[in-house]
């Protein structure tokens, strides 16, 4: 099998297992829970709800304009790929998920399941360069008539929408408030698993010139990380400084600031979030805090 050949058919078995996990969620999870989800699915889950409506049927009715609207502005191999998974996520929904049992469970412990595996299935997706496009398609048509509004604004407005619809339409805020913790689990989840797992924190420590060396010690000791020492300098005096650059897990870096806030009351700290640490001393087992 050639390398395309390889490419191609991991990308179609990361698309069925996204979607699927992204069908079950939805129609035998979120569907018997009454949630308000938010994007295409939502609508086609609040169709359902109201009129039986098939929800993969109207998923794909509701994308396929779209996604020809937006090919021009995605190009015609990400067209494609998201099509195809349209396609797959509205036959799953329909065809498959209906033979899988239906969880009845607790509200809160059906969010839980619905944001993980959203998450989950979306970042396999995102990873493979397709999408199921929904939010995505109306993000790169309002970019691209208004590219001065944030994707952030964007997408938080159409997720309002469907969100406010479903709990004005069936008058249930409930509905709306484990919306909005599906929304921010998948976000999470989709974070963590393409950024990856070895996210952490970054601490710049602004000290006198010849002190750095003597903060890198304290640093070491406390939590056995290293640091590196940048030469830096005040811009109203112009006075030297030693910068100290160390970055660790946030329970470290909480215990470096606790320390020298009190060892170090002159040095100033500025601490950052990390998505993503690699190299020696950074895999994810040594984060955790397990040995080699």
């Amino acid at each position: 099998m050639t390398p395309k050949a390889k490419s191609i058919l991991l990308d179609i078995l990361c698309e069925l297992g996204g979607c699927m996990l992204i069908a079950f969620a939805t129609y035998n999870v979120a569907a018997p829970a009454a949630f308000a989800i938010s994007g295409f699915s939502g609508i086609a889950l609040i169709l359902y709800r109201l009129f039986g409506v098939s929800m993969g049927l109207t998923y794909f009715v509701l994308n396929i304009p779209f996604a020809l609207i937006c090919w021009k502005l995605i190009g015609f191999r990400f067209l494609a790929k998201s099509i195809r998974c349209i396609v797959i996520q509205s036959l799953l929904m329909d065809f498959v998920a209906p033979l899988l049992p239906v969880l009845s469970l607790d509200r809160m412990i059906s969010a839980l399941i619905v944001g993980v595996f959203y998450g989950v299935a979306f970042a396999i997706i995102y990873m493979r360069g397709s999408s199921t496009g929904g939010i995505d398609f109306i993000i790169m048509l309002v970019k691209h008539y208004r590219p001065y509004v944030k994707t952030g604004v964007i997408s938080f407005l159409t997720e309002l929408v469907t969100l406010a619809a479903a709990g004005i339409i069936f008058k249930d805020i409930e509905a709306v408030v484990y919306g909005v913790l599906i929304i921010f689990l998948s976000t999470t989840t989709i974070d963590r698993i393409i950024l990856g797992m070895n996210s952490g924190a970054v601490a710049w420590i602004v000290t006198e010139k010849g002190n750095g060396p003597n903060i890198a010690k304290q640093i070491d000791t406390l939590t056995s990380r290293g640091a590196t020492i940048l030469p830096g300098a005040g811009s109203y005096h112009n006075d030297e400084k030693d910068i100290v650059l160390v970055t660790g897990t946030y329970k470290e870096i909480y215990a470096i600031r606790r320390h020298l806030k009190t060892a170090e009351p002159k040095a100033f700290t500025i601490i950052l979030d990390s998505k993503e640490v690699q190299g020696e001393g950074f895999e994810i087992r040594k984060v955790a805090g397990e040995t080699e």
